[in-house]
């Protein structure tokens, strides 16, 4: 769905439109009527060019950024242009399968999938990148999982709404069929406990006639209290600020400062990218852009954000997406963007099942 509320364009006055932004995009210099005749193969004369600039103008969708100079997309004619003028294609389907084949080389701990899709991305699209599991207060249990590892390590997932997990080394050693089972039963009675309560909880508290004595739930209980007690906040992973900081626009100190600065504390990130997810929908992950003074961060309205949220089955655990100029090649950034969220959907499915 459309951000906000757009004007009507001519067929025409789009592929001008189109021209502009993707001129701007490649140059990133302002952009004169003469270069949209003769590069876009236009029908029309550089006048007929300008008073279409002249319209665009008034819609709020270009400006000149001085006199003489040719235009300039604003936020709202990247908005548009976004919106109703850009063709996003798919990648090609053997990139995608690169992709799936090396995540599923890093199973076994949550973080690495969550790292390395945050770094390819930023190497396909060129463009800073991140991947959050975002901390919300009040969230309740929605599910515990256990994967076994060589020498007696059990990875401890436990599901809100976001993926917590840790690796722990155990003095003894029990199947995976049994871990499955202890799984099931801790998921079924700690559904909706909040992770105050699960504080405060003790085995005794749980434990039945009929499981007061099995040797491996008390130690898996205490398993998931102890994961909950640790470091209970946000996870991120970020990559590539320098490819931002090298673009066109950051060449001003006092932006470059202000964008580090930002990037250094991502808490606020964060917080942007759990309100999207209260409106996420599964199964298939959808790209929202945020574009300049859209993004209700100061620090950020120089930028644009392209990110999508990823899923353990119909439940969000996380977001992944990509910061770059409002100069961003969204044809390429979107669907890039859109394919790594289902990637990781998959690959943490298949993880934690």
């Amino acid at each position: 769905m459309p951000f906000r509320s757009e004007p009507v364009l001519t067929e025409r006055q789009k592929r001008i439109l189109e021209a502009v932004v993707n001129t701007h995009i490649r140059t990133a210099q302002p952009v004169g009527s003469k270069t949209i005749v003769s590069e876009y193969r236009l029908t029309i004369s550089s006048a007929t060019v300008r008073l279409e600039f002249a319209a665009l103008g008034q819609l709020g969708l270009i400006f000149q950024p001085h006199t003489s100079a040719g235009r300039v997309p604003s936020d709202m004619g990247y908005r548009v242009f976004v919106d109703e003028v850009l063709t996003v294609r798919p990648l090609p389907l053997h990139r995608l399968r690169l992709w799936e084949q090396r995540l599923a080389q890093r199973y076994g701990e949550v973080r690495d999938v969550l790292k390395a899709a945050c770094q390819w991305l930023s190497r396909f699209t060129d463009y800073a990148s991140w991947t959050i599991l975002p901390r919300r207060e009040m969230e309740g249990v929605r599910g515990v999982h256990f994967s076994v590892l060589p020498d007696r390590r059990v990875v401890v997932m436990l599901l809100g709404h976001r993926l917590i997990h840790k690796a722990f080394i155990l003095p003894e050693a029990f199947d995976l069929a049994r871990w499955q089972w202890a799984a099931n039963w801790l998921s079924a009675r700690l559904y909706g406990v909040a992770f105050p309560h699960l504080l405060r909880m003790t085995w005794e508290q749980l434990a039945t006639p009929e499981t007061a004595h099995d040797p491996l739930l008390p130690v898996a209980f205490d398993l998931v209290k102890r994961l909950a007690e640790e470091a209970w906040q946000s996870e991120f992973h970020l990559e590539g600020l320098s490819k931002v900081l090298n673009e066109p626009e950051f060449q001003n100190m006092e932006r470059t400062q202000r964008l580090i600065a930002f990037w250094e504390a991502p808490h606020k990130l964060a917080a942007l990218c759990e309100a999207s997810m209260d409106r996420a929908e599964p199964p298939i992950p959808k790209a929202w852009v945020r574009i300049g003074t859209e993004i209700p961060l100061a620090e950020l309205q120089d930028c644009s954000l392209v990110a999508a949220p990823y899923f353990f089955g119909e439940l969000p655990l996380g977001m992944i997406g990509v910061l770059g100029p409002k100069r961003m090649r969204y044809a390429e950034t979107i669907p890039a963007v859109e394919s790594f969220a289902r990637l990781l959907s998959h690959a943490l499915t298949a993880m934690l099942i």
